[in-house]
């Protein structure tokens, strides 16, 4: 009888721990999916790049996953969108639904520019490119890679210069373009900003592709505009 009690009252607890279990928020296992996967796309580019420092895998996650949930912390703070009532979610919905098909690309697209439209890969690769170039001229000034890729990706994430299409490039103007991305000052001296960089490598990309494609009548009908739109969105996702 004893024995029996005991077999029941365990079989009790096991039970209820089960169901607390399977009452967990998914969302916990999720965030930290999407963390790991956006540290070992980091890792990779910071290896491809030799930029590891001698950091190990494990050592690069936990520093990479307590920034990034500083990052989540700061988005946190930010305050919540009211919530609609249920009415009223239902006749914006109606009135919306005619229009939403049309409208949603391009205000995704929009979202995208306003963050600077580049990947984290693409980031952490154009970071990893300056900070190579940056150690082989000297011009680190102290910074260590997790400093430089901060300072690199907010620089390159709020650029801008790419909001109105550079003019047409001929052959000699991409020669000289491609001198211009190889500089590490502007007209005036002043040093160029990560974005700035990045951007002068994409025209003189994208003005050489399109003079060969011209040159091969392999445009597709585009005019440049066009074309410096789709290279310019290729590569900054690369």
């Amino acid at each position: 009888m004893i024995q029996f009690r005991i077999t029941t009252a365990a079989a009790t607890v096991i039970a209820g721990a089960g169901l607390v279990f399977l009452t967990l928020p998914a969302s916990a296992a999720t965030a930290a999916q999407s963390v790991t996967k956006q540290c070992s796309t980091q890792y990779n580019a910071a290896k491809e790049a030799g930029t590891l420092n001698g950091q190990k895998w494990p050592q690069f996650l936990s520093d990479c996953s307590a920034k990034l949930k500083d990052a989540g912390a700061t988005d946190a703070a930010a305050p919540a969108a009211t919530t609609p009532t249920k009415k009223a979610t239902k006749d914006t919905a109606t009135t919306k639904q005619s229009k939403d098909t049309a409208a949603a690309k391009p205000a995704k697209a929009t979202e995208t520019a306003a963050a600077g439209g580049m990947s984290v890969k693409a980031i952490t690769k154009e970071c990893s490119t300056q900070y190579q170039s940056a150690k082989s001229a000297g011009t680190l000034k102290g910074q260590t890679w997790n400093q430089f890729l901060s300072s690199c990706s907010e620089s390159l994430k709020s650029d801008n210069s790419d909001a109105s299409t550079p003019p047409e490039p001929t052959p000699a103007a991409t020669k000289t373009t491609t001198k211009t991305a190889a500089a590490a000052t502007t007209a005036d001296g002043k040093p160029l900003t990560p974005g700035q960089v990045a951007f002068r490598q994409r025209i003189s990309a994208c003005g050489e592709q399109w003079q060969q494609a011209k040159a091969s009548n392999k445009t597709g009908g585009k005019t440049w505009p066009q074309y410096w739109s789709a290279c310019n969105t290729r590569l900054k996702a690369e």
